[in-house]
């Protein structure tokens, strides 16, 4: 069995497995981004090449159809860039600068359709055709160095795949509607131009696509995760406490408990006036590392206010673990070997006590509870000047206390 080698088919097997592959992973990463620019590209893609193979299998003006998509195929690609690179404001130049573009694309469309019926002579070997797709040539390159320029500031770095994709199509193009290159085959110029936008469009899209959703993730959870330590907010904290206390209802008789930690850095003051008040926010973050590092996986650090955070732990088995971790807690305050603040020694405070209630607290009541809870640390008790972990007991009656006191 002898096997025939055909570049022609090879080449054509090629690229279709190029742009094959772009348009799948246009797909995938369009919904899993969010991106519609990408559907946009896909789209554009599949088009394309439907069209071409349309007027191939049903043998219409073959180098009509050619004509027109070496056409179309730039104007969409810089429409995308110009929607991509537009200003916050519209602006009269702008508009003018798109009319006119958009115009000459139609013009010499009409030209083309008007040469096919023979009205007049714009046949490729033509001046008129030559002149004409040179004027459009240098007014689609004028308008991609235009909004280049306005997207400088504006764009990231993602815009300049984005501008060689359309220049390399645009160039494509302008060789073949000037005659400049001849194809063997109809659909070549086409494929070639299609193949060189669609790999740096792909990756500019993509690349663009990632930084806004970094942002959009920054921005989801802005009121979840505190910017500077990294631990749960606030909000987060109630909302744990609070489905924790909701469910110690359903299993008062399990055999795990939870409990809340809260933890103030006792000498906060005194370390900011040694360090320099430029030390506020490595004091954060040393504490906020040392906390991580004491509690488990599973368990919730959150950052309440300046020096003052909160653990919440959930499984632990009897009352011995809970003095366990509050005590490996305040031992964390005693490292001296990070790197961050070496020699640096933290004296934390911890107020301890169980999370399990008659009854569930709602939102208003939890937080005036939370509040009652760390004002503690203003009267910390005279026994306990000295000691550093103060065990508050379950009070049967303060649910309903705080579910009668809801605007404390």
């Amino acid at each position: 069995m002898y096997f025939l080698f055909n570049p022609d088919i090879f080449v054509l097997g090629l690229a279709v497995g190029v742009l094959s592959l772009v348009v799948l992973l246009s797909i995938l990463v369009s919904f899993a981004y969010d991106e519609r620019t990408l559907q946009f590209l896909a789209g554009y893609i599949c088009i394309m090449v439907f069209v071409l193979f349309l007027g191939e299998f049903f043998r219409m003006n073959t180098p009509l159809i050619e004509r027109l998509l070496l056409v179309a195929g730039p104007v969409l690609v810089g429409g995308m860039q110009m929607w991509l690179f537009r200003k916050r404001t519209a602006v009269t130049l702008d508009v003018v600068v798109t009319c006119i573009v958009i115009g000459a694309a139609l013009g010499l469309l009409g030209v083309f359709i008007a040469d096919s019926t023979g009205r007049i002579n714009a046949s490729p070997t033509s001046r008129l055709a030559l002149w004409l797709c040179l004027g459009w040539g240098v007014l689609m390159f004028a308008n991609l160095v235009y909004r280049g320029v306005q997207a400088l500031e504006t764009a990231g770095p993602w815009k300049w795949w984005m501008m060689l994709g359309h220049c390399a199509g645009l160039v494509v193009a302008l060789l073949f509607l000037t005659n400049v290159i001849e194809a063997s085959r109809s659909y070549w110029p086409v494929v070639l131009m299609v193949l060189l936008q669609a790999p740096p469009i792909y990756l500019a899209l993509v690349w663009r696509s990632r930084l806004l959703n970094e942002i959009r993730l920054r921005s989801a959870s802005a009121n979840v995760t505190d910017p500077l330590t990294g631990l749960a907010t606030t909000p987060v904290l109630v909302e744990r406490i609070m489905r924790i206390m909701s469910r110690s209802q359903h299993n008062k008789h399990a055999p795990a408990s939870s409990a809340l930690f809260l933890i103030e850095v006792q000498n906060w003051h005194g370390l900011i006036n040694e360090l320099g008040a430029d030390s506020n926010e490595k004091l954060l973050l040393e504490t906020a590392l040392r906390l991580r590092r004491s509690v488990g996986d599973n368990d919730l650090v959150a950052r309440i206010r300046q020096g003052r955070f909160a653990v919440v732990a959930q499984g632990l088995a009897s009352q011995h673990e809970v003095t366990n971790l509050a005590t490996r807690l305040v031992v964390s305050g005693l490292r001296i070997d990070s790197p961050l603040l070496p020699g640096v020694e933290l004296k934390l405070r911890v107020i301890v006590t169980d999370l399990k209630v008659s009854i569930p607290m709602a939102l208003p009541a939890t937080n005036a509870w939370l509040d009652s809870l760390a004002e503690r640390f203003q009267a910390w008790p005279s026994s306990h000047r000295s000691r550093s972990i103060l065990v508050v007991a379950e009070d049967p009656d303060r649910a309903e206390r705080f579910e009668a006191n809801s605007d404390y």
